[in-house]
């Protein structure tokens, strides 16, 4: 989607949300299952609810024309810097086509709701597993050839990740990693501000911590503590 129908889509959802005072961000989990289902389920049937924070929600639904499961981000509107943040992510991701890094299949914006439609992916939140203890060294060593071509990749697109964190990998049963989160990437930031500072700078390189665009090497950083906290657990 070019960017200036991003930004005319985004400048749109703001005025809408100002004037209609229903819509505001949900107050609990079953109000936004209900208020994205109002709005979208006439394409996608939601089985569940995944994960939620006050601007984001991430539901497993179905694409019903293509009978595929898919994750479905949400966007609710509540600043216009969130929701550039958002948009720009979005379309960071859908400039990278690797098996190791989330797909995106479409972005829209629908009254108050921005949202993105990417592959569903069977598995297991790195974090959570890490919880249970170091990850074998097999699965490790499967992790940093999945974690370096997907970085390749992204640096052949002149794509920096500049963090990837325990957080923004998921794991499958057989032990292969996915990216799938790029807002500190070098696409999203150099177009806007992150609204929120990232809390998990120990996966940063010092110079992107203080505040530089960083280059490939920022990159390197960031997967060598991502494999260090898999094959140790601290």
């Amino acid at each position: 989607m070019p960017r200036n129908v991003l930004a005319e889509t985004a400048s749109a959802s703001r005025v809408s949300a100002e004037l209609n005072p229903l819509m505001r961000i949900p107050d609990s989990p079953l109000a936004a299952f209900d208020r994205v289902d109002r709005a979208l389920g006439h394409r996608y049937h939601l089985e569940r609810l995944v994960a939620s924070s006050q601007e984001r929600v991430l539901f497993r639904a179905i694409d019903r024309m293509l009978r595929r499961p898919v994750s479905l981000r949400v966007n609710f509107y509540s600043t216009e810097s969130y929701r550039a943040w958002f948009l720009n992510e979005a379309e960071a991701l859908g400039q990278l086509d690797h098996p190791s890094i989330r797909h995106i299949y479409d972005i829209g914006v629908q009254e108050e709701l921005a949202y993105r439609v990417g592959n569903w992916i069977d598995g297991e939140g790195l974090l959570d597993a890490i919880r249970r203890g170091p990850r074998p060294v097999p699965t490790v060593i499967r992790l940093a050839r999945d974690l370096l071509s997907a970085i390749e990749h992204a640096h052949a697109r002149g794509i920096l990740i500049r963090r990837i964190s325990p957080t923004s990998m998921i794991t499958s049963a057989g032990g292969q990693g996915t990216v799938t989160d790029l807002r500190y990437s070098n696409y999203v930031l150099g177009q806007t501000a992150p609204p929120d500072p990232p809390t998990d700078l120990c996966y940063m390189a010092p110079e992107i911590r203080d505040g530089q665009i960083g280059d490939q090497a920022a990159d390197i950083y960031t997967a060598g503590a991502l494999l260090f906290v898999a094959l140790t657990g601290q």
